[in-house]
């Protein structure tokens, strides 16, 4: 049974992969941790979770991330990871990001559409794009995973295929993508 740490346990991709890994017959959430003054209780958080969860959150904290959680989810706003994500490395905890701070490689592309500088380059050139219907093989072994988002997974779904059998020219696409949710 692997431990897991929910780091920005507070959100909405949060409470689904919490849903989610209750779920899993090899995980079992045992750290939660949130920003906020008080140490709220998941199922306070999230009332869909009553009675399936018993755990508070508490402040982030590496030392006691890796000393209880051998894999880190984080749930957390776009650039908060970049502080997140060395400091869980350098512990040894495997870490799945659910945030953008490491889906695009390019640093400067990164800086250009969220308008802040990416702080860890070497996290940027080591994480593995948590696809797995194209990158099976990698996803296995790296300690740090980029989940894709909502749009780039559907968008990147339906393109492979047509980009690798050079049904289409790799420039000059266009994805109008829509939703009445959240994105």
């Amino acid at each position: 049974m692997t431990g897991v740490a929910i780091v920005g346990a507070s959100g909405y991709a949060a409470r689904e992969l919490i849903r989610i890994l209750l779920n899993h017959p090899d995980a079992r959430i045992i750290v939660a941790t949130s920003r906020q003054d008080e140490a709220p209780r998941l199922d306070a958080l999230h009332p869909s979770l009553t009675g399936r969860i018993d755990l508070a959150c508490e402040p982030f904290d590496a030392d006691r991330v890796a000393d209880r959680a051998g894999v880190a989810f984080l749930g957390l706003p776009h650039t908060a990871s970049l502080e997140v994500v060395p400091a869980l490395r350098r512990r040894g905890v495997r870490v799945i990001d659910l945030s953008a701070d490491y889906r695009l490689k390019d640093a400067q592309v990164y800086a250009d559409w969220y308008g802040h500088a990416h702080t860890d380059p070497d996290g940027l050139r080591q994480a593995i794009y948590g696809l797995p219907e194209l990158y099976r093989e990698q996803i296995p072994p790296a300690d740090l995973i980029a989940n894709p988002g909502c749009y780039t997974s559907t968008s990147i779904l339906a393109l492979a295929p047509l980009i690798a059998g050079d049904r289409i020219e790799r420039t000059g696409i266009i994805i109008d993508a829509k939703s009445g949710v959240s994105g």
